[in-house]
């Protein structure tokens, strides 16, 4: 990697052998990419930075004096240094002008000799061209050595190796499926130095980072080298992506056939922890896109889905294996399924402890890494089970735990809570584990069959029957704690629960009516949750109109 031009190699050139610096001396490292000839006093107008300009003080006037704010504008527009040539043209350079130099460390050099402005820029801009076309002949062949690396075993750890050898810098490689390499390893942050990124994009997703160590203004080529380098790890991602695509596919089989009838040529792992006494555990999980996420095409949310759903496939047994347990993943319809086994023998109780925990974690990671965080994460975890044959239970267990509504709101203790919908396990759900086997219309003509005059009372009345009702059963029948609970005085609870015995009718108090009550009430807790999900749902993904 060549460094750009500076003042000080342009000071070697032969055109400058009797230049003088008179100012700035302390900036003769500043870039150079291009000569400019300037007579006219607006330096902001006619430069775009790194240049070296050239001028007679043809255009200063009568007073022949170089102005502040004409250097002042060539600093500020990022200018290599200016050069004067004292012969033709008398040139004043007050002291206030090279002290400000030398302040902002801005190269003024001065011509006692007459020089020639067109064989200084001819010299200048060749030698600049010249250098640019073996810097684009190295792009080239750079460019070719990491495509070829892309063939080769551990192709992105090769391209990192090459980058390094090319641009003497420390490389990174942040890999958004799960994968971080840096090279070399053992080399220490420079001091000073800072880092320059540039995105890894496979089929329109940001899948990772390429980061380079440099220490100062980079030049041009090496963003040029870094955008090759991270094109072809762009394609080394497609193609272990592509192979790990198809493993997935390939372990779809056995999982299919388990999971349908609970009896599949199973890896010998998976045989062999049965027959230790490892329990095991079923996960539906489900990705979807967040409220609110934008992209330019169904496309590219396709395309992210894909890539996120990698990045869960992959982050399952890096954060399961350290806690004990084997993972098996696979996608079936619009869910991933992920089957967890203890390595070791266990109780239900402390691997479902291990497997929230995980979650926890995996779900964490996930919701910091593109594309995957782009997404919410849901997973309905069965009841831990260690036949084989008893596979088909767990996955509807599975199914029927994420199919609870999100975002529930008032539910009794041991039902599922709207903040912590990420993780529900079907072992926590108490009542809502038949709810979800029973038709709603079955459901509702049982909640109409016990509640239904305390219900059309409220509805006339704009009273809150119901909920006095539910409150008074969750206080175990205690006035006070339910008067507590509502937030009312104990006489207007007494009141209500006379209303209540009055269109319930005397016994309801009994232990069987009383259970029957209380299912009721759980019953419409559930179908107002799942009402309200739906219509949420619906919201979010309107039918279109025909």
């Amino acid at each position: 990697m060549q460094e750009p031009m500076t003042v000080t190699e342009v000071l070697k050139r032969p055109h400058f052998q009797h230049a003088k610096v008179v100012a700035g001396a302390e900036g003769l490292e500043r870039p150079v990419r291009w000569v400019h000839v300037l007579e006219i006093m607006d330096g902001s107008s006619y430069v775009h930075g790194h240049e070296l300009i050239l001028m007679t003080g043809v255009g200063l006037g009568e007073e022949k004096e170089l102005h502040l704010q004409f250097v002042r504008e060539l600093v500020a527009s990022d200018v290599s240094a200016l050069c004067i040539e004292l012969v033709h043209q008398y040139v004043r350079l007050p002291e206030s002008i090279k002290q400000f130099a030398d302040q902002h460390r801005f190269p003024i050099i001065v011509f006692e000799k007459a020089v020639s402005f067109i064989g200084i820029t001819q010299d200048i801009h060749a030698f600049l061209i010249n250098r640019h076309h073996h810097q684009l002949l190295s792009l080239e062949r750079i460019s070719n050595q990491f495509l070829q690396l892309t063939l080769r075993p551990r192709g992105a750890a090769q391209i990192l190796k090459l980058l390094h050898e090319e641009t003497g810098c420390r490389v990174w490689l942040k890999d958004h499926l799960g994968e971080n390499l840096v090279y070399p390893e053992d080399q220490p942050l420079s001091e000073g130095a800072s880092l320059i990124r540039q995105p890894i994009v496979a089929l329109g997703v940001e899948v990772g980072d390429l980061l380079i160590e440099y220490s100062g203004e980079p030049p041009e080529i090496l963003r040029l080298v870094l955008d090759r380098a991270a094109t072809a790890i762009a394609q080394e991602l497609l193609r272990r992506i592509s192979l790990e695509e198809r493993q997935l596919r390939d372990g779809r089989q056995w999982m299919d056939d388990l999971l349908s009838r609970g009896v599949a040529e199973v890896p010998s792992v998976v045989t062999a922890g049965v027959h230790a006494g490892c329990r095991m555990v079923i996960g539906a999980v489900k990705c979807i896109a967040r409220e609110g996420t934008t992209t330019d095409t169904g496309h590219i949310l396709e395309e992210e889905a894909n890539m996120a759903i990698l990045q869960w496939a992959r982050s399952v047994p890096q954060v399961f294996e350290p806690l004990g347990i084997r993972s098996w993943t696979v996608t079936l319809g619009k869910n991933q399924v992920v089957m967890m086994m203890g390595r070791h023998p266990s109780s239900a109780a402390a691997l479902m402890k291990r497997i929230r925990q995980g979650l926890s974690r995996l779900f964490q990671r996930l919701g910091e890494s593109p594309p995957a965080s782009r997404f919410e994460w849901r997973a309905g975890i069965s009841h831990a089970f260690s036949a084989l044959d008893q596979a088909p239970q767990a996955w509807q267990q599975a199914s029927l735990a994420l199919s609870i509504p999100q975002g529930s709101e008032k539910q009794k203790p041991g039902t599922p809570k709207g903040e912590a919908s990420e993780v529900i396990c079907y072992d926590d759900l108490q009542s809502w584990q038949l709810f979800l086997q029973v038709s709603p219309v079955v459901l509702t003509e049982y909640v109409e069959s016990q509640l239904g005059t305390l219900l059309a009372h409220d509805r006339k009345n704009g009273t809150d029957l119901v909920n006095t009702l539910d409150a008074f059963l969750d206080a175990r029948q205690s006035k006070q704690q339910a008067a507590k609970d509502l937030f009312i005085h104990r006489q207007t609870l007494y009141y209500r629960l006379e209303q209540i015995t009055s269109l319930l009718g005397e016994g309801w108090e009994s232990s069987p009516r009383r259970f029957a009550l209380d299912m009721a009430l759980a019953a419409r807790r559930f179908l107002e949750s799942r009402n309200a999900s739906f219509s949420l749902q619906a919201q979010r993904n309107p039918t279109p109109e025909s």
